[in-house]
């Protein structure tokens, strides 16, 4: 039987710069059946084609050929034959890879049945069916119903195959993806740590498979916050891939655009740029300069430049990024959605609000078609819409929107996940605007204890909530407190963000502006100076209040 696939890459989401789920390459196991024997050489060729426009990305171009393989299988051996199972898996992976997780799920639901019935409930081929399964309702924000199934896979993979066998250790990778999902890191950690000390053991320390658990620690500590944890164990994982497979190869150029994105988050975007470029050309001469890997780099370049106000370089890397994932996904995916997003946040950044409005209007036009109402990544557009109204001073509209992205967040991720943190910031900083302090207040708060909660004390989301406080509490000429929660800021973004971020100088200019109203001119000055030649260096535009800090890469 074939191992479990992991770290396949995939084109992921980027939304907004507030309204974000940061997304990187973790454990995604799906696998493939078995090979198919009797069919015919025709239908092998069609089986290759498949192969061939997967592994190129080409997922949309696949899906016909296919279909017309399911049929074949149907008719030459019923609907209810192994070979069917097959077929109905490879068809739910293309679709799953689409994110259009709608039409995969009953195509893996029927190939569970067929499995069950064929093969029986405890068989390991039906295992793969339950993973499936459940990754196509993780991927749709179904965690409730992903949980049981990847349970009762990896129980089966244990009873089976043993404790120790790959498809097992996959099977715990991906339930602790579920839980990172979840935003719960006490269940996730652990199953990661376990998966990375089986297979440091049985593999030993060099082994690929160990530089896939690496990356997903990495991933985890970067959601965490924890750089100073992430950063060495993607550094040991790039090591351990450019042994195995060489610089060109594009698990090494996930690893180089994972650390891109840290150094990113910290600042530092010197570092940042030149791992982004080495995963882009890596990708280009791989994949070519079409595919969504391709894109994704393009993409992050475009982060890169903008973080730094250099709109001039981002504008045409986003707008080349839209133009590859239209070509590749279609005018109307998910993904398409992701780019124009993107460049409303770039025209949002750069003062525009009337060309970024339109991007923002029609991503979220594209999710709610491709989605449906009530799916996360409908958050980002609506965030993005609401936060570009705040600036707008436009509340009327603003209000509304930041209100539904907090109802979708509760009810997709739960009341204590920091993507609720995030709406709760978001929701807070309209109300601030408005002058509605004692709606502002709590909302507020309740984001800064789930951002220390879920995060950290000393993540860069929480320095964003205590600088959002101190601005609160400014405005409403409480000034001792306002002097509190500024000052701490200015620490945590500084010890997160690195001293020449352009959030670091936002809290330095807003701790100044506290010490103004305080009427301590000696204060005040220079930290406005020193903010002033971050600022300088950087040449980026940061608004104030910030609802929550700057974008993160795939």
């Amino acid at each position: 039987m074939k191992e479990l696939v992991e770290n396949l890459p995939r084109a992921q989401r980027l939304i907004n710069r507030w309204l974000r789920r940061t997304a990187f390459l973790c454990a995604v196991a799906v696998c493939f059946s078995s090979a198919r024997g009797q069919e015919t050489p025709d239908v092998r060729e069609l089986v290759q084609k498949i192969e061939e426009l997967r592994s190129a990305g080409k997922f949309q171009e696949a899906v016909p050929i296919a279909e017309q393989v399911l049929k074949y299988c149907e008719k030459n051996y019923g609907p209810e034959h192994p070979e069917t199972a097959d077929s109905l898996n490879d068809l739910a992976f293309l679709y799953s890879s689409m994110n259009d997780q709608a039409k995969a799920l009953p195509l893996y639901q029927r190939a569970l049945k067929i499995r069950e019935k064929a093969l029986g409930r405890d068989h390991p081929y039906t295992a793969i069916s339950l993973n499936n399964l459940a990754e196509a309702y993780r991927e749709s924000g179904d965690f409730a119903k992903a949980e049981p199934l990847y349970k009762r896979a990896i129980k089966i993979w244990e009873t089976k195959l043993g404790s120790k066998h790959p498809n097992t250790l996959s099977g715990m990778s991906n339930l602790a993806l579920l839980y990172q999902d979840k935003g719960d890191s006490a269940k996730a950690e652990p199953l990661y740590v376990r998966v990375l000390k089986v297979r440091e053991e049985t593999l030993g320390p060099d082994n690929p498979q160990v530089a896939n658990s690496l990356s997903n620690l990495g991933t985890l500590y970067y959601h965490q916050g924890n750089f100073a944890k992430a950063e060495p164990m993607y550094q040991r994982a790039l090591k351990i891939y450019e042994k195995a497979y060489g610089a060109e190869n594009p698990h090494t150029a996930n690893v180089q655009n994972n650390l891109g994105a840290i150094y990113l988050d910290q600042g530092d975007l010197v570092k940042a740029e030149s791992f982004f470029k080495q995963a882009f050309e890596t990708r280009e001469k791989i994949f070519g300069p079409n595919n969504p890997a391709t894109g994704e780099s393009v993409n992050n370049l475009a982060w890169v430049y903008m973080d730094a106000g250099d709109y001039t370089k981002a504008e045409p890397l986003y707008q080349r990024s839209l133009k590859i994932t239209e070509q590749t996904a279609g005018p109307d995916h998910p993904n398409t959605a992701t780019s124009l997003n993107n460049l409303g946040v770039l025209y949002q950044m750069m003062g525009d609000y009337k060309k970024a409005e339109p991007f923002y209007q029609r991503a979220q036009k594209l999710r709610e078609k491709a989605l449906g109402p009530n799916n996360p990544d409908l958050v980002s557009s609506i965030g993005g819409l609401a936060d570009l109204y705040r600036l707008e001073k436009d509340y009327a509209k603003a209000e509304p929107l930041a209100q539904q992205a907090l109802h979708l967040s509760e009810k997709k991720f739960g009341p204590e996940h920091q993507m609720t943190a995030t709406a709760y910031n978001n929701l807070g900083a309209i109300y601030e605007g408005m002058g509605k302090y004692d709606k502002a207040e709590p909302m507020f708060q309740k984001g800064l204890k789930l951002f220390e909660d879920k995060l950290g004390p000393n993540h860069y989301k929480t320095g964003a909530a205590l600088d959002n406080l101190g601005v609160l509490y400014r405005e409403k000429g409480e000034y001792k407190k306002a002097e509190s929660y500024a000052l701490r800021a200015v620490e945590v973004t500084e010890k997160a963000r690195g001293p020449q971020h352009p959030e670091t100088a936002t809290c330095l200019n807003d701790l100044a502006k506290v010490y103004d109203a305080m009427g301590d001119k000696a204060k005040a000055d220079p930290l406005r100076q020193r903010a002033a030649e971050i600022r300088g260096k950087t040449k980026s535009k940061s608004a104030s209040p910030q609802p929550s800090p700057s974008p993160s890469p795939t």
